[in-house]
């Protein structure tokens, strides 16, 4: 018995020695630690001092005051500088990053991956956007993105996908981006296709009428995924849609197509276009904000009454604010205004553009999930812009962040891997070089990267 009991205790011995000496990677053995850092809480949004945050192979292992004893292989001491999750991009498109309809590529050809994997990520991950969700995309690149989506690496976003947008068959040609499905048995067997795939979110087009709109739904639904609408155009309308059971939905300047019908409403708001603009054309961004002094000045009680709907039923909305701040030279990173519009004109698309942006607060305040999803090129330069465009409209820094993060990763279904600094989520970071609730300017501020546990820059 001694000596079996000698031989037992010799050979732990000998491992434990072996295991310290081998390079076995030690309970208190990190990748990389950030110390003394000032980390954003997007469940609360409080901000905690003195905290430590530990990593191993990618994964948040603790965040805590008190560590104890550890070794990393790498130490950043943060030195009280603030530190949040790494920003989320819920509405891109490849066809903006990679060209556009007219120059985007038919198909991405094996020699080409690595280059236009790359386009990708200079686009987003230098501006601190770590995921991103491809809102339609064409079905030919399939192949490629999902191989991307499988197999993240720490210098690129973690990228998603919904595949092609759906919509009902027309008599134009579909967008590169848009997939036809002419009955409601195509539009179950295309979500059905897409699972299979290893695709777990759908994009309904405002294309796609109410039979196939149904069929997609519930189908999706039914194996768990997650549907996002663009509903528009009077083809289908919020209060139907919220029926059906959509919850997601793309756009905040999509409320005003629920509210104007235009069978009705149309003479009435071409009134009050021609004195302002003539006869003239006028620009998509000068129409959807002037739809919005409309609603404000003539349908106000139906507007409240759709907010108050949508936030009942618990919704998220993707912002996509950018884009029409840049026609009027009111947002940043661009050289996109509208140089058609002679001083009086821009000027009242500058006070449409406050109006709408008064009732995204207003949505905000009564609950509606508010996501970034700036749906342009130079999808990182405008998410920063839109996070500064959401300052000046009154919303507070806290709230911006969440809505850079924790939001983006709900309405995904991604809050599990994404969206908040704790244990067990993905260490996709930002270390801030100057804070944001010190300045709001500071959104602009230079950034370290940290994608995957890895230190970019």
């Amino acid at each position: 018995m001694r000596s079996v009991n000698w031989n037992m205790t010799v050979s732990f011995t000998v491992f434990l020695f072996c295991a310290v000496h081998s390079g076995i990677a030690q309970p208190n053995s990190y990748d990389l630690a950030i110390t003394h850092s000032n980390v954003f809480n997007s469940r609360t949004g409080k901000v905690t001092a003195g905290q430590t945050i530990l990593v191993k192979a990618g994964t948040i292992e603790l965040v805590t005051a008190s560590p104890g004893k550890y070794t990393a292989a790498k130490t950043i001491d943060a030195s009280g500088r603030l530190v949040t999750p790494g920003f989320i991009d819920t509405h891109i498109h490849l066809t903006d990053v990679f060209g556009d309809y007219n120059k985007a590529p038919a198909r991405i050809s094996p020699d080409s991956i690595s280059y236009y994997r790359k386009n990708l990520s200079d686009t987003y991950l230098p501006y601190g956007v770590t995921t991103v969700m491809i809102m339609g995309e064409p079905e030919a690149w399939l192949p490629v993105t999902i191989g991307w989506m499988k197999n993240p690496v720490p210098d690129c976003p973690d990228i998603y996908t919904v595949g092609g947008a759906l919509i009902s068959k027309e008599s134009r040609k579909p967008y590169l981006n848009h997939i036809t499905v002419s009955s409601p048995g195509e539009a179950s067997k295309k979500v059905i296709e897409y699972y299979g795939m290893g695709i777990r979110h759908i994009k309904l087009y405002w294309c796609l009428r109410r039979p196939e709109f149904e069929a997609a739904f519930k189908t999706a639904d039914s194996l768990g995924m997650r549907a996002y609408g663009h509903i528009d155009q009077n083809i289908m309308f919020m209060d139907t849609t919220l029926t059906i059971g959509l919850r997601n939905y793309e756009h905040i300047m999509t409320l005003d197509n629920s509210v104007i019908h235009f069978a009705q409403d149309g003479p009435a708001f071409n009134n009050q276009l021609k004195p302002v603009y003539g006869n003239r054309p006028v620009s998509f961004p000068v129409v959807r904000m002037e739809m919005w002094r409309f609603m404000q000045e003539h349908k106000r009680a139906a507007l409240d009454s759709l907010i108050d709907k949508v936030a009942k039923n618990k919704t998220s909305f993707s912002t996509t604010i950018h884009l029409f701040a840049a026609a009027f030279g009111l947002s940043y990173f661009s050289e996109t205004r509208d140089t058609s519009l002679t001083v009086v004109e821009l000027a009242r698309c500058k006070e449409n553009f406050n109006i709408f942006m008064r009732y995204a607060k207003k949505m905000y305040d009564k609950g509606i999930q508010l996501r970034i999803g700036t749906d342009c090129p130079y999808g990182g330069k405008a998410l920063l812009s839109e996070l500064l465009l959401l300052h000046e409209h009154g919303f507070a820094t806290a709230s911006i962040l969440q809505i850079a993060s924790l939001n983006g990763a709900r309405a995904l279904g991604l809050d599990k891997r994404y969206g908040v600094i704790e244990k067990g989520k993905r260490a996709n970071l930002l270390i801030w070089e100057k804070s944001p609730f010190m300045n709001y300017r500071n959104f602009l501020s230079s950034k370290t990267i940290i994608k995957d546990g890895v230190v970019l820059q």
